[in-house]
C-alpha cells in the first residue's frame, strides 16, 4: 500500500509558508502551524528593541520552545482581529510576505491596524530566521507600558 504523504520539506518554502500563512489567517491565530517549519535553532527577532519592557515581541527568541511561549504569550495579551497576507516574494531559501494585520490588546482593548512584512531565511528545507515588522509606534501605544511612556 502506497503512501500519498510526502515530506513537506520537498515542497518549496514560499509553498510552506503560503500554506502556513493561510491557516494562521483563517483560525485567528490558533492554527500556528508555521512553528512546525522552524528549525531546532531557528532565531526570531522583532522590529522591537530588546529593552522594552514587553514580554511578547521585543526580546530574540531562539528555538523552538521559545517560538511557541511567543505564540502563547501572543494569544494571552492579544486577540487577532484580521492577518492578511498581500503578496510573497520568493528569493528561493530567502521569503517575504507583505501584508496587514489588526490585534486587540486585551488589558487595554486598544486596536493595532499595521502593515506586516515577515522575512524568512530557510536552510535544508527548515527556517533558521525570522524578522518581524510592524508598526511598532501603534504597538507600544497599545500595550499597557504605553500609558506610562504617554503614548496612549
Amino acid at each position: 500500500m502506497g503512501s500519498a504523504m510526502t515530506d513537506v520539506r520537498a515542497q518549496s518554502p514560499i509553498s510552506r509558508l503560503r500554506q502556513a500563512y493561510d491557516a494562521w489567517s483563517l483560525s485567528k491565530g490558533a492554527d500556528a502551524g508555521w512553528l512546525d517549519l522552524l528549525a531546532d535553532h531557528a532565531e526570531m527577532h522583532s522590529v522591537l528593541t530588546p529593552e522594552l519592557p514587553d514580554d511578547f515581541a521585543a526580546a530574540p527568541r531562539r528555538g523552538k520552545a521559545a517560538a511557541m511561549e511567543y505564540v502563547q504569550t501572543l494569544g494571552r495579551d492579544w486577540e487577532m482581529l484580521h492577518f492578511t497576507p498581500e503578496r510573497f516574494i520568493d528569493g528561493g531559501n530567502d521569503v517575504v510576505m507583505v501584508g496587514r494585520c489588526a490585534w486587540r490588546n486585551r488589558a487595554t482593548g486598544r486596536i493595532v491596524d499595521t502593515p506586516k512584512v515577515d522575512v524568512w531565511h530557510f536552510e535544508s528545507g527548515e527556517a533558521v530566521s525570522f524578522l518581524e515588522m510592524f508598526d511598532s509606534l501603534a504597538f507600544m501605544r497599545a500595550i499597557p507600558f504605553g500609558d506610562s511612556m504617554g503614548l496612549a
